[in-house]
């Protein structure tokens, strides 16, 4: 039977006892019918370590004493950025999902001239946590240690000012295909996309007025969100820890 493993707020020290939080307290006894003593291991997302630990019962809540740390090998050497322009939810929590079961090390949003409903200030925080938990359960499942980045910016060009990669792809239609664009070893990749409905004339130029090289992948029009997870795949076969 596969361990349980859970991402706690917390500073991780071999002897030390973390509180629960009541619903993953809940989730342990009463989804996973896990007892007082059964094993688990506790990650904070910050370090590339798991922390080996028993269960200790606390009326209503579980305690997790820490045994033992554990060395985690699941980063790719491959640093890999996802940006893409703000979708629908559902498809965004995918995409966010599933780039980071695939490795993403970094994920930037931004409101893109055909984003339909552009985030507002006072969601940002709100919508911000939300993604978060997204990327914390898919770190859970896929044995990751540590959490990807999450940032979002109002527009394009902030989004691409914080871009330090030095391999920037554009998902384009119409590009050369990706596989073409890696043809060497790369230290970091940035793979940029729009929206449903694509990034608009402007901001294709200005991705390619910044690096960006227009990249396909193949015939088919993909979703959004399965272009992101797509091309992030074909990147970490060629380049990363997929190999």
């Amino acid at each position: 039977m596969r361990i349980a493993r859970v991402h706690v707020e917390a500073e991780l020290e071999v002897g030390a006892e973390i509180a629960l939080a009541q619903a993953q307290s809940h989730y342990l006894k009463h989804v996973l019918r896990l007892q007082p003593g059964a094993a688990l291991l506790l990650f904070n997302g910050q370090q590339a370590l798991d922390y080996r630990a028993v269960l200790i019962a606390n009326g209503k809540k579980l305690t997790a004493r820490i045994e033992a740390a554990i060395a985690v090998e699941t980063e790719s050497r491959l640093a890999c950025e996802v940006i893409q322009g703000l979708g629908r939810a559902d498809h965004i929590d995918w995409m966010i999902q599933k780039t980071t079961e695939l490795g993403v090390s970094r994920i930037t949003l931004f409101n893109a001239e055909r984003t339909q409903t552009p985030m507002k200030p006072v969601q940002l925080q709100k919508k911000m946590n939300h993604w978060r938990s997204v990327a914390i359960s898919a770190c859970e499942q896929s044995g990751r240690a540590l959490l990807p980045e999450i940032t979002f910016h109002t527009n394009l060009t902030q989004a691409l000012a914080e871009t330090t990669a030095e391999c920037k792809l554009l998902l384009e239609f119409n590009g050369i295909p990706l596989i073409s664009a890696l043809d060497h070893p790369r230290a970091a990749v940035s793979i940029l996309l729009g929206p449903e409905g694509g990034l608009n004339p402007a901001e294709i130029d200005l991705a390619k007025a910044t690096g960006f090289e227009p990249v396909s992948l193949g015939p088919r029009v993909l979703r959004t969100e399965t272009a992101a997870t797509s091309a992030l795949a074909v990147v970490q076969s060629l380049l990363g820890d997929m190999r």
